[in-house]
């Protein structure tokens, strides 16, 4: 990234509050292929996203309830951790609904792999639950219980880091890191 567009992204925006571009909570984020940054606004019950210079695009609300964890794949569909209505759901790249994901505990925090597989942190069941995102199915979660998973990433090789607050700990599951 040249220097000149280092300079040119905003250092913060939002503020405290509940109208569009604020913010109560702000817990997860992500940024997409075209460099918009989601918000999971945890205290509005929404997910918010801003261009790269700060200005709002979209949000996402209605029957979201307390999300904490955003991730957006190469397509632009968006995973939010509903965490609050114990689900993920899916939605579009222009924000129309498209599946949920259950059996949830509490999610708090979601993350893709480059296979496609879904990875959400469940802290209400001390796991790491995995999903094919092409078919909505759930995959074999992984092989260790946790104590408090906090938030999840993919490692690019196949496996995942998890964030484990209980233990104060990260753990890797899968391929050598």
């Amino acid at each position: 990234m040249a220097t000149s567009e280092v300079a040119a992204l905003p250092r913060a925006f939002g503020g405290p509050g509940s109208g569009p571009g604020q913010f109560r909570a702000p817990s997860g984020i992500a940024v997409d292929g075209r460099g918009r940054v989601w918000v999971a606004d945890t205290g509005n019950d929404r997910v918010q996203a801003f261009a790269r210079d700060g200005a709002l695009v979209r949000v996402l609300s209605g029957r979201l309830k307390a999300p904490e964890g955003v991730a957006v794949d190469a397509a632009g569909n968006v995973y939010v951790a509903d965490t609050g209505n114990h689900r993920v759901v899916q939605f579009s790249w222009w924000g129309g609904f498209v599946r949920e994901f259950g059996g949830f505990g509490l999610p708090r925090a979601v993350a893709l792999d480059p296979a496609g597989r879904l990875l959400v942190d469940d802290a209400g069941l001390r796991r790491v639950a995995r999903f094919d995102t092409r078919t909505g199915a759930a995959l074999a979660d992984t092989t260790e219980p946790i104590s408090s998973p906090r938030d999840v990433a993919d490692d690019g090789l196949g496996g995942v880091w998890v964030a484990e607050t209980g233990n104060h700990r990260i753990v890797h599951f899968g391929a050598s890191a």
